[in-house]
């Protein structure tokens, strides 16, 4: 018996063997140090919960950060068993749910805001839950691999935009696809790693939707744009120096859409001839570019391929 089982030790050793794996680690110090002080970070799943939580309470890494689970958080024990070790946090009743209003004794998110968000700044991480009301008072800026809740109005959009936190390639590199299964945490850290580079040139482009005046909406568009060109640009040359890897499919080609999507709307806004040649060229070189690189997975997910490709046979419609 000691010989199968030292025969089976050995022979797994090297799977099962994490001594030296520190990619989990390595993000949550990194989120950890780029939150404001005294930060309360709303989180919802294994990931983000444990990461966070182990580093601040087991580790004594940022303790003026208070993590708290917005799952755990509607389960009648939490907030008297965890509660008590949070006295900075206000909990504006027995417990939270994401359908308070029809209980006066519990709260929702936007309750939960209204009761810390002067006192504290406030972010939900990775993968938010939502209420069954929308959020009527707070917007949420994405900020890096989380967002913070702001109140509405409050906050220059454009130029946080062009200056929100984004992973760092200076400071963080993510864990490397080929390392690991599909389903493990450290392939989750890098699915958000490449979705958080590309989100402040998402936000950008749908603010700029939202927003009615042709010149701002041409200003968000260019915002976005330079954004995309530049992450592209950092991208690319990281996975060709082999420092970061890329997933099954070719992410760089993401990039290229988006940067097609930007001047195809600004194309379609514009007045003067001279710029509607300039965008429409723009508009058909990523596009063209994202069609001929993008994976073929890429083409089975993604709904506006075939626009996309309707687009680049009729230039200038």
């Amino acid at each position: 018996m000691l010989s199968i089982r030292d025969t089976l030790q050995h022979s797994n050793y090297e799977l099962c063997n994490r001594s030296e794996n520190h990619d989990v680690e390595n993000f949550g110090r990194h989120m950890l140090s780029i939150m404001p002080s005294h930060a309360i970070l709303l989180t919802s799943g294994d990931l983000s919960t444990n990461t966070f939580r182990y580093l601040t309470v087991g580790e004594g890494v940022r303790p003026d950060i208070d993590v708290l689970d917005m799952s755990f958080m509607g389960s009648p024990w939490f907030i008297p068993i965890v509660g008590k070790h949070m006295p900075r946090v206000t909990f504006p009743g027995i417990g939270y749910s994401p359908r308070a209003r029809f209980n006066k004794h519990l709260f929702d998110l936007e309750m939960f805001l209204d009761a810390n968000i002067e006192k504290r700044p406030v972010f939900v991480c990775l993968k938010p839950r939502k209420d069954s009301r929308p959020l009527s008072k707070y917007d949420m800026l994405p900020y890096s691999f989380c967002h913070q809740f702001v109140r509405k109005g409050t906050v220059d959009t454009l130029s946080y935009g062009k200056n929100m936190p984004t992973p760092d390639f200076r400071t963080y590199l993510p864990p490397r696809a080929e390392k690991f299964d599909e389903g493990s945490w450290e392939t989750v850290v890098l699915h958000e790693y490449w979705n958080a580079k590309a989100v402040p040139g998402r936000f950008l482009w749908q603010v700029g939707e939202a927003t009615k005046n042709a010149g701002q909406k041409k200003q968000y568009y260019l915002a976005a744009f330079e954004y995309l060109k530049k992450a592209k640009t950092d991208i690319k040359r990281l996975i060709e120096e082999d420092k970061i890897s890329p997933l099954s499919w070719n992410h760089t080609s993401y990039f290229s859409k988006y940067m097609g999507v930007q001047c195809r709307q600004i194309w379609l806004i514009s007045s003067n001839t001279r710029d509607r040649e300039k965008y429409n060229k723009c508009q058909y070189k990523y596009l063209k570019e994202y069609v001929e690189s993008a994976a073929e997975v890429t083409r089975k997910i993604d709904r506006d391929f075939e626009k996309i490709q309707m687009i680049l046979r009729n230039p200038g419609v």
